[in-house]
């Protein structure tokens, strides 16, 4: 969605769509910013059973900033989920250059209430056999707290493989790749100075608020911020609290554009 001179990188959930994410992405584009939302081969939905590797996605996810940078003036990061673990990713590797960070239910760790006990297991599972026939399902809450929404996406993932919130089961493989790119993520937070804002709520059914703490903690940015939600779930772009999301994150990504643009005053003026 082309807008104006100040783009946003938008990454979606694992073996998801940029759908999750479209309430936030409206509203930043009717807010004056272009929005890039990929889908990128190997983290995305698709049919295809092959998921492709860590490395693989933040170079794609690298590779679309750079193709923004070198064609508007200030671009932002954003990203939900292992996209917001994503988004991180490429804000530690391109440090300065990110104008700003929206990471949106942060993942650095698989430690929510619904988070079944047996995605533990899922890294001993990869190295077997059961690569090839494990997936793990999605179960209600779905990562929605609203019960009307939650209601339809359960029926959505009743009759097919893909409903709004991302496919109806992850493979062991793409498990195994996101821990990996999660681990991975961890190790660079000190690297990150690009004002950075994080929405995660308190009762976060799949991540809890430890690893948006850790950023807070680790990351050598100037502005760090943590917002605690209290009235969603994981898919905060969609459920109770969107418009509250979508409200925060074009304040705080318009706010640094004023910052880049105001002039600097000398002591002598």
């Amino acid at each position: 969605m082309h807008g104006g001179d100040y783009a946003v990188l938008a990454l979606h959930g694992l073996r998801s769509t940029p759908l999750e994410l479209k309430p936030v992405l409206k509203k930043l584009h009717l807010a004056g910013f272009t929005v890039d939302a990929p889908h990128m081969t190997g983290y995305g939905f698709s049919e295809n059973p092959e998921t492709g590797r860590w490395r693989e996605w933040l170079d794609e996810a690298l590779a679309r900033f750079d193709f923004l940078a070198s064609r508007y003036s200030q671009v932002a990061v954003c990203g939900l989920s292992i996209g917001a673990t994503l988004a991180l990713a490429v804000a530690a590797e391109r440090k300065q250059a990110i104008s700003a960070v929206g990471a949106l239910s942060t993942t650095l760790y698989y430690d929510g209430w619904n988070t079944p006990w047996y995605r533990s297991l899922s890294p001993l599972g990869y190295f077997t056999p059961l690569r090839y026939y494990m997936h793990i399902h999605e179960t209600s809450p779905f990562g929605i707290k609203n019960e009307r929404l939650r209601g339809w996406i359960g029926g959505q993932v009743a009759a097919g493989p893909l409903s709004l919130v991302g496919a109806s089961s992850l493979s062991l493989p793409a498990l195994h790749e996101a821990e990996r790119l999660m681990r991975h993520t961890r190790r660079q937070l000190s690297k990150i100075v690009s004002p950075t804002i994080m929405l995660h709520s308190s009762n976060d059914d799949i991540a809890s608020l430890k690893g948006p703490r850790m950023v807070k903690r680790l990351a050598d940015a100037q502005d760090v911020r943590l917002v605690e939600l209290h009235d969603s779930y994981h898919m905060i772009t969609l459920d109770n609290e969107r418009d509250h999301v979508a409200a925060l994150v074009i304040d705080f990504f318009t706010a640094q554009s004023v910052a880049v643009s105001m002039p600097t005053v000398s002591d002598d003026d």
